[in-house]
């Protein structure tokens, strides 16, 4: 599949339930901060969730108005780096973010494209 991004392909966002992205792509304000945010750390960074269809989004028990489904939003982790920092430097770049210190990612989006770093924050 095709990049997206210097660092992000298509693959890693597709729907795991039908292999689809959004008719209208994945949001160019996610992609941004997560090369932003890979720039700063340096290594990857793992999509473990990426765009949810509605059908996955509903399996999967995700919120009915869910970033993944507009494709502004993923699921994160990088390996050797606790749940908890990587969520505090996304706060700096990212307008949503979610700590999943049990699942071992963070959740990001880019719902206001940027304009308000660390604005929505949630632990679940």
């Amino acid at each position: 599949m095709a990049m997206l991004s210097t660092h992000f392909s298509e693959s890693e966002f597709a729907c795991k339930h039908c292999g689809e992205l959004p008719t209208y792509g994945i949001s160019s304000a996610l992609l941004t901060g997560l090369e932003r945010l890979r720039a700063r750390l340096g290594r990857p960074i793992y999509i473990s969730s990426g765009y949810r269809c509605p059908d996955h989004n509903r399996a999967v028990g995700g919120v009915w108005n869910s970033q993944h489904v507009k494709g502004t939003a993923a699921d994160i982790y990088v390996d050797g780096m606790g749940v908890l920092e990587l969520a505090n430097i996304c706060k700096q770049i990212f307008d949503g973010v979610g700590t999943y210190v049990d699942g071992g990612f963070v959740h990001v989006d880019m719902r206001e494209g940027g304009a308000v770093p660390g604005y929505f924050t949630w632990e679940g």
